[in-house]
């Protein structure tokens, strides 16, 4: 299994963009990933977390979670985001913590496909919130990984 810090490490390396939205990923059970990020440095000029900071620290949650299925499943995959869709609901004033999930049946057939076929899709469900638990962004993502 991936380590959280370890698997931050490869994405600051790969994606510098990344080093500057001070994510962290938090938690990890298997079927949720959780990640936070601070105001400071995603904030804009209305004081409140930046919309673009908030796709991209989303688009980056379901990344990690489906890398992280796939770890778990014994098949290390290359993973890419295939498709997206993110709603703002409100405005955050605060550091923003996102839980990025799937279900048990959804994590075995996708540890299947990507065993058999060595490739699967797998369609994750994340929500953002601040630190009063209002969501404040819906999001879901397809992402494709490969062994």
């Amino acid at each position: 299994m991936m380590d959280l810090d370890a698997l931050a490490e490869r994405v600051r390396d790969a994606i510098p963009l990344t080093r500057h939205l001070d994510f962290t990923f938090t938690d990890f059970d298997g079927l949720r990933l959780v990640v936070t990020a601070p105001l400071g440095p995603n904030h804009n000029d209305k004081g409140t977390f930046f919309a673009g900071s908030q796709s991209a620290l989303l688009t980056l949650a379901g990344w990690g979670l489906t890398t992280l299925l796939a770890q778990q499943s014994g098949h290390p995959a290359d993973v890419v985001a295939v498709e997206t869709s993110l709603e703002y609901k409100l405005p955050l004033d605060g550091d923003l913590h996102i839980a990025v999930s799937i279900n048990e049946e959804e994590r075995d057939r996708f540890a299947q496909r990507l065993s058999r076929r060595g490739k699967a899709t797998l369609r994750v469900h994340a929500q953002g919130s601040g630190a009063d638990g209002k969501v404040v962004c819906l999001y879901q993502g397809l992402y494709l990984a490969r062994t």
